[in-house]
């Protein structure tokens, strides 16, 4: 009963989700617009929520992304094709032309706000609830991207020869044509994931946290407009985290069996993976410093000269800072280093995270093991 009011207020508001102890991973997924309609957990914490305990939070991404297939880039970059814009007409020619008669286009700025709630109901178990809100356009960020490349000598991934700040998705092959000239309009509500962890070890003076997870997403977006892939998704989450001083550690494997993509039903889709690493250093008792890389397999098919199916590496760091009145503000930079270009190029995220009630079962506080280490230290 205690929890109720905080979950009818995370329902109401958008953008509230889950919170994050001072020294847990960003809970940053890959955001590429077309992975974003599928399953795929956030990096997080082992360690769960205390019974009738219950966290909140405001997190939100924003990324620029320009990627597309080989021939596609090399076509804009050799010549001035349609004043830099693609058409449905000229990703299908560029379709015709590849061995897998396939090829895509992902272009535009995503703006990502998920709301997330993890309540304990039990001694090692947890319940969560995650609701996305999406907002796509053509953005402002691709000058901005293109000074920065040539200013530093930095590979561009065939970015200069698209037009600036356009919209543009499209999927072609296996018989199913996906194409959007402009962005969906407005605010939209995504799928909603629901999920269960349960712990499988505390973590002890020599032992990590473990703990192991189970998700279902439910298809409420709609898929036509690029909310979600029109199905259900089911996966599996297994996290390690272990604290030392000032330091702390996260790893975690994420497993998901998705569903058809309705807007490419004859598309043959897999089932995706992804790993994250993370370290988190208390530099105050207040301020952590977060450094996390992620490698994600998504559900789309390897074609040759098609860099969709490729696995995307990103990285992100920032920092997480306990505010006086209970919240904690979080920051991050994330940065596309996978030479494939299948990820966001660059992005920022922001997060206002709150905690009702103590530390989780099973975890040192932060700043006790920063007082700790600091005595060891003198």
């Amino acid at each position: 009963m205690r929890v109720r009011p905080s979950l009818w207020i995370a329902l109401l508001l958008p953008g509230l989700a889950l919170a994050s102890d001072l020294d847990d991973p960003f809970p940053i997924r890959d955001p590429f617009p077309f992975k974003l309609l599928f399953l795929d957990q956030p990096p997080a914490g082992a360690a769960l929520q205390p019974p009738f305990r219950a966290r909140f939070s405001i997190g939100t991404s924003y990324v620029n992304t320009m990627v597309a297939t080989d021939d596609l880039i090399k076509l804009y970059n050799r010549e001035s094709t349609n004043g830099g814009l693609v058409t449905l007409g000229i990703l299908q020619m560029v379709a015709n032309a590849q061995p897998s008669r396939t090829a895509f286009i992902v272009d535009g700025e995503t703006l990502r706000t998920a709301l997330q709630a993890r309540v304990g109901i039990a001694p090692r178990i947890e319940l969560g609830l995650d609701v996305p809100f999406l907002f796509q356009a053509g953005g402002f960020m691709d000058p901005v991207i293109d000074e920065f490349h040539q200013r530093f000598h930095l590979p561009d991934g065939g970015r200069t020869g698209f037009a600036h700040d356009q919209f543009r998705a499209g999927y072609v092959g296996n018989g199913a044509t996906v194409y959007f000239a402009d962005a969906p309009g407005g605010v939209r509500l995504g799928d909603v994931v629901l999920s269960a962890a349960g712990a499988i070890l505390a973590e002890g003076r020599r032992a990590p946290a473990i703990s192991l997870g189970l998700s279902a997403k439910i298809p409420t977006g709609d898929y036509r407009r690029l909310d979600g892939s029109g199905s259900s998704d089911y996966g599996g989450a297994l996290r390690v985290s272990k604290g030392c001083g000032r330091s702390t550690g996260h790893a975690g494997f994420t497993f998901s069996s998705v569903g058809e993509w309705r807007l490419a039903p004859t598309l043959p889709l897999h089932n995706s993976r992804s790993l994250f690493g993370a370290y988190a250093f208390s530099a105050t008792p207040n301020t952590c410093l977060i450094l996390q890389a992620l490698r994600t397999a998504g559900p789309f098919p390897f074609r040759s000269g098609n860099d969709l199916g490729k696995v995307a590496m990103e990285v992100a760091g920032g920092f997480r800072h306990r505010m006086a009145i209970g919240l904690e503000l979080e920051w991050s930079f994330i940065e596309n280093i996978d030479p494939f270009y299948n990820t966001p190029d660059i992005g920022v995220f922001l997060g206002l995270n709150y905690r009702a009630g103590g530390p989780r079962a099973g975890r040192a506080d932060p700043r006790t093991r920063h007082q700790v280490a600091e005595k060891a230290g003198s």
